[in-house]
C-alpha cells in the first residue's frame, strides 16, 4: 500500500533594492510581472479593490492605467504615475492598489536593467458588486485601523509581533487543518511525482493574503493544491512598534510518496 507524507513550512523572504541601467531597445527583454501573474492580479483586484464612494454615487466607470519604472534585479518600482486617467477618485484608488503589488524582476540577456511597465485597473460597478458579494465585505479599508505603513513590506525578524494563522477551532493545528482540507493531487499520485512547492506571499494589515508567487513548482497538480491550501488560511496581521504592517512569508508544502505505513504532517513554525 502506498502512503504519502506532507510537510508544511512557513517562513519569510527579503526583497533588496538596487538599480543599474535603462533599457533602450524594446523587444529584447521580458517585462517584469506582478507576483503570480494575471491570475493572482485578478484575485488581488477582487479582494482588495475599494470602489470610491463618490465614483459609485456618480456611476463613474473606466480603466485607469498606472505605470512605473521597475528595476530588473530587485523588482523595486519607482516613478509611479497615472498613464491613462478616468477621474481623481478612481485614479487614487488605482495608485493605491498598484503600490501594494510586488513585481518579479525582468530578464534581459543576463544583464541588470530598468524597464517601464504598466497595469490596467478596470473599474466596473457591476463587477465590483459581484466582488463584494463573493468576498462578503465591501469596505476594504475598515480593517486598516492602526496601520503604520500601508505599502512597505517587512520581514518576520523586523516586526515585533509576527503574523499567525487563525483557526476556527482553538484546538486545531496546521496538521489537522491540512488533514481536513488536503485533496492530494491525482496526477502527483499516479505519476509518482515528489517535491517541495514553495510559495511567497504577503500578509496584509487586514490579515488577507496578497501577492502569492510560485517560487518552486511541482507538477501533477501539486502546485495548484498548495496555492489552494494557502488561500484557505486566515491570518492575524503582524505588528511593528505600535501598529500593523505588511509582512512577507514563505509557505512550503513537501509532497512525498513513501512505502512506509501511516501518514505524517509535520509543520515547521509559522
Amino acid at each position: 500500500m502506498r502512503y504519502y507524507f506532507l510537510l508544511i513550512f512557513v517562513g519569510s523572504f527579503f526583497i533588496g533594492f538596487t538599480q543599474d541601467k535603462i533599457v533602450t531597445q524594446p523587444g529584447e527583454y521580458v517585462e517584469a510581472q506582478n507576483f503570480g501573474g494575471k491570475k493572482e492580479f485578478k484575485r488581488f483586484i477582487q479582494n482588495e479593490m475599494n470602489y470610491p464612494k463618490v465614483a459609485l454615487e456618480n456611476k463613474v466607470e473606466g480603466t485607469v492605467v498606472v505605470a512605473a519604472v521597475v528595476d530588473s534585479k530587485t523588482g523595486k518600482v519607482s516613478n509611479i504615475h497615472v498613464k491613462e486617467s478616468v477621474s481623481e477618485e478612481l485614479d487614487m484608488e488605482a495608485l493605491r492598489l498598484f503600490k501594494m503589488i510586488l513585481f518579479t524582476p525582468t530578464f534581459y540577456k543576463g544583464d541588470d536593467v530598468i524597464t517601464y511597465n504598466s497595469l490596467k485597473f478596470k473599474f466596473s460597478i457591476k463587477n465590483y458588486k459581484r466582488y463584494c458579494k463573493k468576498r462578503e465585505y465591501e469596505n476594504v479599508l475598515e480593517k486598516y485601523e492602526n496601520v503604520l505603513d500601508t505599502f512597505k513590506v517587512f520581514e518576520d525578524n523586523q516586526v515585533r509581533i509576527k503574523p499567525v494563522i487563525l483557526f476556527e477551532d482553538s484546538l486545531e493545528t496546521m496538521s489537522s487543518f491540512i488533514q481536513k482540507n488536503l485533496k492530494y493531487p491525482q496526477g502527483t499520485l499516479s505519476l509518482n511525482i515528489t517535491g517541495i512547492v514553495k510559495l511567497r506571499f504577503v500578509v496584509e494589515p487586514s490579515g488577507r493574503i496578497t501577492n502569492v508567487k510560485v517560487q518552486r513548482s511541482v507538477g501533477g497538480g501539486a502546485t495548484e493544491e498548495a496555492i489552494r491550501l494557502l488561500l484557505l488560511t486566515k491570518w492575524k496581521a503582524g505588528e511593528r512598534d505600535d501598529g500593523k504592517v505588511r509582512v512577507s512569508k514563505i509557505f512550503e508544502v513537501d509532497f512525498n510518496l513513501s512505502n512506509e505505513s501511516g501518514m505524517g504532517i509535520a509543520p515547521n513554525s509559522y
